[in-house]
């Protein structure tokens, strides 16, 4: 298999397979449509909260919170994937991942559950057009007649983006 290796502020950054494997997922909704991440890379869930945005930054960028002392970026994912932003429901929740860089908030319409997935109920993600932009869909997942829409949430992110939220994280967490 492909794989890939960066480096964000001395840390390095590896993507060791592009296809997802069998597991559990946390699957979340964006829009009409279902998304999983593997539950090894989620921290936590909370629900939608004080965010203080931070000027300068990129616009899928919402700001960041204080999560226990610690000041952690958080992103809207609708925006980082191109989709229209949407006022915060009561559903709204930031699902907190663990990265090279740290922890990263994400900011999704709603958390839904977590389902385990065998190798059989995975399908490797389809072209769709721009394979370097799609890169972070590692498959498709079939739950029920639906399909969940597998990521690697990290990886939807450049290395010099992920060097940039760590680096005003960090400044927030130093000026607080």
């Amino acid at each position: 298999m492909s794989a890939f290796i960066s480096t964000v502020k001395g840390k390095q950054m590896s993507d060791v397979s592009l296809k997802a494997k069998p597991g559990q997922y946390l699957t979340f909704q964006l829009m009409s449509e279902q998304y999983g991440v593997a539950i090894e890379t989620v921290r936590e869930i909370n629900q939608f909260g004080e965010i203080t945005p931070v000027p300068r930054t990129p616009d899928y960028v919402k700001g960041v919170m204080n999560l226990r002392g610690k000041i952690i970026p958080v992103v809207n994912l609708r925006i980082k994937f191109g989709m229209d932003s949407q006022d915060t429901t009561r559903d709204t929740c930031i699902i907190v991942i663990d990265t090279e860089i740290g922890q990263v908030g994400m900011i999704v319409d709603s958390v839904k559950e977590v389902v385990d997935l065998q190798e059989s109920q995975i399908e490797p993600s389809p072209v769709l057009g721009n394979e370097n932009a799609m890169s972070f869909v590692r498959g498709m997942g079939k739950v029920d007649n639906k399909v969940v829409i597998l990521v690697d949430i990290v990886s939807a992110f450049s290395a010099d983006q992920m060097g940039a939220m760590a680096h005003f994280s960090h400044d927030e967490a130093k000026a607080a």
